[in-house]
């Protein structure tokens, strides 16, 4: 692929606005790695300021305000020293398992920790468990050390109670956790446990070790509450959810190698204040999904990290995703980025739901997120933004809360559109290739800053680009490529000029398109992955002025006097917008 790639000063300085000092390295955490018998007492988590930290904002049950950065892993998130000797030591050994030390007993192949402390497990073991049901104030370390376990009907590791478990992985080592996919055998009334990994209580993992975990039943890891990953490398293959948490996930550091039928990663918790959001800074990922590869129950925050979705139905979806920083690709049969605060969530996967349907708007919605097709026709009015060209106007686009110009399909009960969802992108890299809409903000549409370049649908039912309420550009490097059915661009409230050209004729994958200035500068240019009929050009390099827009036989100059000009042909659609569309049915918790 070749494109030029321009990021103004303005982009990086708006890209740090959002701070990331919840990634930083600070002399405590350095500290960390001193050897300790046990858990210390004081462990100030970031759950505890998130419940304080705001109240909704526009509607949001979780806005990215009320994520702190500065207090999203504690010391002992981060302290991966144990000291052996004063540790106690579970060891296992093929249908058994022995205890030297205080604070847990075993029962044949079963063990319990019933005191705070660090517990030093290793070896082998068939339908083995550790449980861990201790004081609701202990804090409960429990260090893998090369296990290998079993369990023919219930989670291997079971946390019941404790204020919080630190899973650490031993450096060098390995460790499987699998079940033999057999339904759970539930011995309370009030738990349902269906992961690998079960826990009622706040859970991190941390350490620099590996840990593979085989989930045949249902999921891989689950949390009740706060679940935390500061380092380690993980191997998640599950039937279920890979990773699935009620209250928030934050991951600091690690290497996740997921391939789950249902989301890769999982939050629930859409109904209090301060929870349910997604919060990562660091990290590689590998995510392969038959649903969403991160679905975020409320807020999606992404400062850092190296993400890729390499298969998903919707690859980022959440009310809200913010992007600071990071490098992300994401390859997505539907949407490749959704923000909607409308849907369900859960246990219903779309994945079951589009086995059978080529995209979203083909599938059974749920009764509160009932949406237009983006198969509806819209008008072809003109719209604010200056056109050249034949036929070029591209009709009305939505603007803030209501339609400009005759083109949006605005109104009625069920306009598709959401007010308290936005997608913002400030920084770092972020690639998609969608089949679906590529980014879709059933809200706001913001790029503030990085570099996105989008390959998206070859049909006429989505596009590149797709918001509800407004898009807006005003740093930033920005390629999005794909139908022209449903093209859209940003609008002319944005302050960084945009381009939006309509082909009079789909283009084959592989066509280069180069926009060039009044001398013969090339300006940007882009080799699209896919067959495509329109593309959107946006840099800190636009101006006013005369261009060149060249791909295939075509070379058509355009005229840029508007900071949201579009050209081309008109599309068979008009280009008016429909409100953004919802993104694939809901499902239920």
């Amino acid at each position: 692929m070749k494109r030029r790639i321009v990021i103004s000063l303005l982009s990086i300085c708006m890209a740090l606005s959002l701070v990331m000092a919840g990634c930083s390295s600070t002399a405590s955490e350095k500290a960390s790695t001193a050897a300790s018998s046990s858990v210390s007492v004081s462990d100030t988590s970031a759950s505890d300021s998130a419940d304080t930290a705001s109240t909704t904002t526009d509607g949001l049950m979780t806005p990215v305000s009320a994520i702190d950065t500065d207090d999203q892993f504690s010391d002992n998130d981060l302290d991966t020293g144990y000291d052996e000797s004063n540790s106690t030591q579970i060891t296992l050994s093929s249908t058994s398992a022995s205890v030297s030390g205080s604070g847990a007993t075993a029962d044949g192949s079963t063990v319990t920790i019933t005191e705070e402390g660090t517990y030093i497990i290793s070896g082998t073991i068939s339908d083995g468990q550790i449980i861990v049901n201790a004081d609701d104030s202990a804090k409960v370390k429990i260090v893998l050390n090369g296990v290998t376990m079993t369990n023919d009907d219930s989670a291997c590791i079971l946390a019941l109670s404790a204020d919080k478990v630190f899973v650490t992985l031993a450096d060098g080592t390995e460790n499987t956790l699998s079940d033999t996919g057999a339904e759970y055998t539930q011995t309370d009334s009030d738990t349902s446990v269906d992961g690998v990994i079960y826990s009622k209580c706040d859970l991190t993992f941390n350490g620099s070790g590996t840990l593979t975990v085989n989930a045949g039943y249902k999921h891989g890891i689950v949390c009740n509450d706060d679940l935390v990953f500061t380092g380690g490398t993980y191997n998640i293959t599950a039937t279920g959810k890979g990773i699935k948490a009620n209250d928030s996930i934050r991951i600091k550091n690690g290497t996740f190698n997921i391939d789950a039928q249902d989301d890769s990663i999982h939050t629930s918790n859409d109904e209090e204040s301060g929870k349910g959001y997604i919060y990562i800074c660091g990290g590689t990922f590998n995510l392969s999904s038959g649903d969403d590869g991160i679905h975020a129950a409320t807020a999606l925050l992404i400062t850092g990290g190296d993400l890729t979705v390499t298969k998903s139905y919707e690859g980022l979806e959440g009310d809200s995703i913010d992007i600071t920083d990071g490098d992300i690709s994401v390859t997505s049969s539907d949407d490749g980025l959704n923000a909607s605060s409308l849907s369900s969530s859960d246990e219903t996967t779309s994945s079951d739901q589009a086995a059978d349907a080529s995209s979203a708007d083909q599938q059974m919605q749920a009764p509160s997120d009932q949406a237009p097709s983006d198969q509806a026709a819209a008008d072809s009015s003109a719209s604010g933004s200056s056109s050249s060209g034949s036929d070029s106007q591209q009709g009305g686009f939505m603007g803030h809360g209501g339609p400009q110009g005759g083109g949006q399909m605005g109104g009625g009960m069920d306009d598709g559109t959401d007010a308290n969802a936005y997608i913002r992108i400030s920084g770092g890299t972020l690639y998609v290739n969608a089949e679906g809409d590529g980014i879709d903000s059933n809200g706001m549409l913001y790029v503030d800053g990085g570099t996105v370049t989008v390959d998206g649908p070859t049909e006429a039912n989505n596009g590149a680009l797709d918001y509800g309420t407004g898009a807006e550009i005003t740093g930033g490097t920005v390629i999005a490529a794909g139908s022209s059915g449903m093209a859209t661009s940003f609008e002319d409230s944005s302050t960084q000029y945009s381009i939006l050209y309509n082909f009079d004729s789909t283009l084959d994958a592989g066509t280069e398109v180069i926009l060039t200035d009044a001398g013969g500068n090339e300006v940007m240019s882009y080799t699209p992955a896919k067959s495509f009929s329109s593309v959107v050009f946006s840099s800190s390099e636009l101006a006013a002025g005369d261009y060149t827009i060249t791909a295939g036989d075509t070379t058509e100059k355009i005229t840029v006097s508007s900071v949201a000009t579009t050209a081309g042909t008109t599309s068979s659609m008009g280009g008016g917008q429909m409100g953004g569309g919802k993104g694939g049915p809901g499902k239920m918790d």
